[in-house]
């Protein structure tokens, strides 16, 4: 396999259904993969809650022999699960829960810094390493969205709750994620099936980036890129392929880690495009790791190749792959002990 190959290979970040090493896992890691998300059904992501059949067969032992068994094939990786107080823990039942929302508003920050700090500790011990969380959107209106999903409606609070929680993850020794710059304050359609727009300016959505500001700030190792249209770019286009809200992210709030899209195929994301030409806008625009939902697990190889093709034509810089191969590899050798 060629080195290109191989860095193609490690940019994407597939989703995995249940703690099975299936052969399609098997060639992603051999072929070069770098980070996988274990993630949950439409159902258990919707209620915030991990089925009854999951909770009665997963177990920590299931947990540490698939991640432990990951590392062994493929060496430092990331492994990474959601974890957030007002949406979907994955672990749950595995680990110790996280404070119910209403609760986590009334702690001081110190008591709910270590309160993360509790649960990261736990998700180490499985070998998890990254937790895509903290949620630091903060609704201004309608949100079909996210409602019911952020951790408060008031920004001072949000911001300074997002700081708790990275803090407490990182003094675990697990990343943290912040979702979903730059922000939708409001939004009238589901993304993942909808042509979902952001219509607010950037000066508009700059007055809600004050929780993400204090993410960056406290250490917060990735930031996951939105999926809706924004009108405030030129042309107006999802954030996880935007150029423009990328630089904003690192030249705006100095975030300096890894950046990733959320998953590609969300409909406001690849529209008619093809799974590959999206990948190529996606690492063009400064992303680092692209999100590959369960669903399109299939096509890994092919998005693959798509890249090193575009590479090959001069459609994606040599040295943005480079970069965004280098940014995985950074942060995986870090966790390397989780």
């Amino acid at each position: 396999m060629s080195s290109n190959e191989s860095k193609a290979f490690s940019v994407l970040f597939p989703v995995l259904l249940d703690l099975h090493m299936s052969d399609d896992v098997r060639r992603f890691l051999d072929g070069g993969g770098r980070s996988l998300l274990f993630g949950e059904t439409a159902q258990e992501y919707a209620s915030g809650k991990m089925s009854a059949s999951r909770l009665e067969s997963e177990t920590l032992e299931q947990w540490q022999r698939f991640t432990g068994t990951a590392k062994k094939m493929a060496g430092p990786l990331i492994l990474a699960a959601d974890a957030d107080i007002s949406a979907v823990h994955r672990l749950q039942g595995v680990v110790p829960a996280l404070p119910e929302p209403d609760l986590a508003r009334s702690m001081t920050l110190a008591e709910l810094e270590e309160a993360c700090f509790d649960v990261a500790t736990a998700v180490r011990s499985a070998g998890v390493s990254l937790l895509l969380s903290p949620t630091a959107d903060v609704m201004g209106g309608t949100n079909v969205w996210l409602q019911g999903r952020t951790l408060s409606d008031d920004l001072d609070q949000a911001a300074a709750m997002v700081g708790a929680y990275v803090r407490g993850v990182r003094r675990a020794g697990v990343a943290s994620t912040l979702k979903h710059f730059p922000g939708h304050p409001v939004l009238l359609c589901q993304p993942a099936t909808e042509v979902a727009v952001v219509t607010e300016s950037l000066d508009q959505l700059r007055a809600y980036w004050s929780t993400f500001q204090a993410g960056v700030d406290a250490g917060a190792d990735a930031v996951m890129m939105g999926p809706a249209i924004f009108a405030a770019c030129e042309p107006p286009m999802a954030a996880s392929v935007s150029p423009e809200l990328i630089g904003v992210l690192r030249r705006d709030l100095g975030f300096k880690g890894l950046v990733m899209t959320i998953d590609l195929d969300h409909r406001s994301i690849i529209g008619t495009s093809t799974f590959g030409d999206v990948a190529v806008a996606a690492l063009n625009a400064g992303a680092d790791l692209l999100l590959i939902s369960a669903k399109a697990m299939p096509e890994v190889a092919q998005i693959a190749r798509a890249i090193v093709a575009a590479v090959a034509r001069g459609a994606l810089p040599q040295e943005r792959l480079d970069a965004a191969a280098l940014a995985v590899s950074t942060l995986a050798n870090r966790l390397i002990d989780a």
